[in-house]
């Protein structure tokens, strides 16, 4: 009598190849273009994306069957090397990555679909075979099951199912009308988003990632490999054989290697294939962002963040961050080297506003942060008498007391001063007005209204305060010299 399988075995004989290619095949992408244009979207996307080897990427056509091409991978950790196959429904090509873990969404959704209006699916599906151990960490993987799917306008449905002790199960985006939707609403999780659920999902969308019929109907497939050679102690010079890669999570009864010896030994250093077909170069990176009506007002607000930073700055898109009543957020980093950085979050309704609001918004989002002559907001924070006129003016203007910390109202006028004393802009009418008309709009579609503008420091009582700055900043009550 054969011995009891335990339920990861029995998923496992369910999986791609009975699961003996896992971590590799443990997550699988799908492109909606035939292998060879697949095969060169997925090589430009490398020329521009993070993993730039000066040596540039590589590419290699190969014949075989599917464990025979699965092995073109190896060895498995190193640099970055995808395998693209070809599938029987012509219209997708699958990849897989020479991971020794666990494969990233890499750009399967980010680029691909958002960018590039190719429709792509991603599929995952992990048993979970968690043994605790006496005297060293657990071994095996914690199991979950995941279904992303793209479609020409981005992100179209997702399904998640991921042990947290317990399971949880989630779900994103508009059903198709082939799911059973009743599923989703059992109590237990797991009977949720059961494996069968997700080979019927992937059929109906033409796609049988876990038949190894699927794969290869003409034996081919392509390589697309960074040509990178590391040195030898650098972490991502590890590596490692199947059987190391499995050893601790699939394997159970073996130790985990976390640093590899027969995988180093076997493999030398550099690309698995030395001289491949052909050797295109790196391009630099080039994020890939899917198109938006605000792309030019976007640069245009970045180079307005440029103009009154001393130090690199960027500005990037951020949409739904207005429904919190922020309209723009920066970020001040400083690197462990010392380097230091801005980049500013910007919603749509500030890049539809008026030249003059991005304008000041911007010198508001950056001369916030020390500039490189030494200037600061600190040095325009009011002391203890300014502060009581300060009070003073919201009390005659009933907004006192204050909607927020006492602290923020401060700074965001110490803000506001240092803004007028380093530039020309002033807080004017037209900034006000644009304020009030976009608070009284109200979006036709909302589940949940939001005004969370900071009354205290919106720009009415700004300009305010600006307009009766002869009492605040002035020799009597602020010696400072500004």
């Amino acid at each position: 009598m054969p011995p009891r399988q335990t339920p990861a075995q029995k998923l496992a004989a369910k999986l791609l190849l009975g699961g003996e290619w896992a971590p590799v095949s443990n997550t699988i992408g799908f492109l909606q273009r035939p292998l060879d244009e697949a095969v060169v979207e997925w090589r430009q996307w490398a020329q521009e994306s993070y993993y730039q080897p000066a040596a540039g990427f590589g590419i290699t056509e190969y014949q075989g069957t599917l464990r025979e091409l699965l092995g073109k991978l190896l060895p498995l950790g190193y640099g970055q090397r995808w395998l693209l196959l070809e599938t029987t429904n012509p219209e997708w090509t699958a990849v897989m990555e020479n991971t020794h873990d666990t494969s990233s969404r890499g750009p399967i959704g980010e680029h691909f679909a958002a960018a590039r209006r190719i429709p792509a699916v991603q599929v995952t599906d992990v048993p979970k075979n968690i043994k605790r151990m006496p005297d060293e960490p657990a071994r095996g993987r914690w199991g979950s099951r995941n279904l992303s799917v793209y479609d020409e306008t981005g992100f179209r449905r997702g399904l998640s199912l991921e042990d947290f002790e317990p399971w949880r199960f989630s779900e994103n985006g508009e059903p198709y009308d082939f799911e059973d939707t009743e599923q989703y609403l059992l109590p237990r999780p797991l009977d949720c988003f059961p494996h069968e659920t997700l080979v019927d999902i992937c059929r109906n969308l033409g796609l049988d990632p876990f038949e190894e019929g699927f794969y290869v109907p003409n034996g081919r497939a392509f390589v697309v490999e960074s040509l990178h050679e590391p040195a030898g102690d650098e972490p991502w010079a590890k590596r490692y054989t199947l059987a190391e890669a499995r050893a601790g999570y699939e394997d159970l009864e073996r130790p985990r290697v976390d640093d590899p010896v027969v995988g180093n030994a076997l493999y030398p250093l550099g690309s698995a294939n030395p001289d491949p077909d052909i050797v295109y170069p790196s391009l630099g990176y080039k994020p890939f962002r899917k198109p938006t009506p605000w792309d030019e007002a976007l640069k245009e607000f970045e180079k307005s963040v440029q103009r009154y930073a001393s130090y690199p700055a960027s500005a990037s898109l951020s949409v739904g961050l207005e429904e919190y009543g922020v309209l723009a957020s920066p970020t001040y980093a400083t690197g462990g080297t010392g380097s230091e950085s801005i980049s500013v979050s910007v919603t749509p309704p500030l890049l539809e506003a008026p030249p003059e609001i991005r304008e000041y918004t911007a010198a508001y989002a950056v001369l916030q942060w020390r500039q490189a002559n030494g200037r600061s907001t600190s040095e325009f924070y009011p002391n203890r008498k300014q502060m009581a006129i300060i009070r003073q003016l919201y009390k005659d203007n009933d907004l006192y007391p204050f909607d927020v910390p006492s602290d923020q109202v401060y700074r965001t006028l110490a803000i506001d001063k240092m803004v007028r004393d380093v530039t020309d802009l002033n807080i004017t009418h037209q900034l006000v007005d644009w304020e009030t008309r976009l608070a009284s709009q109200k979006p036709t579609e909302k589940t949940q209204e939001y005004d969370n503008r900071n009354n205290s420091c919106a720009w009415e009582i700004r300009k305010i305060i600006q307009d009766q700055e002869h009492l605040i900043w002035n020799p009597q009550i602020d010696d400072r010299q500004h």
